[in-house]
């Protein structure tokens, strides 16, 4: 089969792949839409944890074609989303609950190989069926989402909180959506990009800001009364948890959610975090949250067409991975098929 493969840093090409026999607890799915992820561009860098050499792409969907000889629940012909993360349920973590702490941690896409390919192996553990009738190109977004589900899980906003989202990329839309129907008061989205802002505005948010507005803060605070109660900080950079920080009031919860590179690092002025009180979590991975996400999409209660995804091919990927990012695309998604 064709697939994408990742042989570190700056390295992947399209090579012919022979996949091996499978397990009796596996079926072989025939991936039909993948997701780009940030974390991809990272990997491909060398900004990010991987296993190469492995086919990368862990936000994938696809169609059954060939089950195990111990699947007895899944069938042929059956449309499935695929949860990449793959607990041990034996370590210290995994026995208390904290499955996202797993010290044995395997992701497919990430140290096992994924969706970039035109057939993909998968443990039974972690496919999500879906209804016939529901879209691939929509139901590769379930993998994101069940992430953003356990950041707004952290950041457990009450009703009528005001929230400030840090960018309006994948992440910050599907966060976006998850906060209006929580119950959130003002949802005000800061994002340098035009293009994106509009999008963030087309989905419900309240308000969108310019973060490079000279403005910013005045505005911030005229709107929320002072400071928000909540940021949830989707950029993945050192200067948009720098500019959550600056943005809090007394007693605000900052979200770290988005992945920054391993170099990427910022200064906090500890007294101002203590005369603050302030709350500050980071959110990792998507501990029992994937039907969720998988249940939210197929009930239409989140929107991702507007994200409008841009729909290409195996061949280009290196191609956009390798370039400057193209900040006007919200997501790129990979047909391998």
């Amino acid at each position: 089969m064709k697939a994408a493969l990742f042989n570190g840093p700056n390295q992947m090409g399209i090579v012919d792949y022979s996949l091996p026999k499978l397990k009796p607890n596996e079926v072989l799915l025939k991936v039909e839409a993948c997701g780009l992820c940030g974390t991809d561009f990272h990997i491909y860098n060398g900004e990010s944890y991987s296993k190469p050499p492995v086919i990368p792409g862990h936000e994938f969907v696809g169609t059954i074609v060939e089950i195990g000889s111990h699947v007895s629940n899944l069938h042929i012909g059956d449309n499935a989303a695929v949860d990449p993360n793959i607990y041990c349920g034996e370590c210290r973590y995994c026995k208390t609950g904290k499955i996202n702490y797993c010290e044995n941690l395997r992701a497919l896409g990430v140290s096992a190989n994924g969706g970039f390919a035109e057939y993909s192996i998968v443990p039974i553990s972690q496919v999500y069926l879906l209804p016939k009738d529901f879209s691939f190109n929509s139901a590769a977004f379930a993998e994101p989402l069940s992430c953003c589900i356990r950041g707004m899980d952290q950041a457990a906003i009450k009703h009528g909180e005001d929230l400030i989202i840090l960018g309006s990329g994948t992440i910050g839309l599907l966060m976006l959506q998850l906060a209006k129907i929580s119950g959130a008061g003002k949802v005000i989205v800061i994002e340098p990009i035009a293009e994106k802002r509009l999008t963030a505005l087309n989905l419900g948010a309240d308000h969108v800001l310019d973060s490079n507005s000279d403005e910013l803060f005045k505005e911030i605070l005229d709107l929320t009364n002072g400071g928000p109660d909540v940021i949830i900080e989707c950029a993945g950079n050192s200067s948009a948890v720098d500019l959550a920080v600056k943005l809090s009031k007394k007693g605000s919860r900052i979200i770290i959610f988005g992945l920054a590179s391993e170099s990427d690092s910022i200064n906090l002025n500890l007294q101002n975090i203590f005369l603050k009180e302030l709350t500050i979590k980071s959110s990792l991975l998507n501990p029992f949250t994937f039907s969720r996400a998988v249940n939210l999409l197929i009930n239409k209660k989140i929107d991702v067409k507007k994200l409008n995804p841009v729909i290409t091919n195996l061949d280009k990927l290196e191609n956009i991975l390798s370039q400057p990012r193209n900040l006007t695309v919200i997501k790129y998604q990979i047909i391998p098929n």
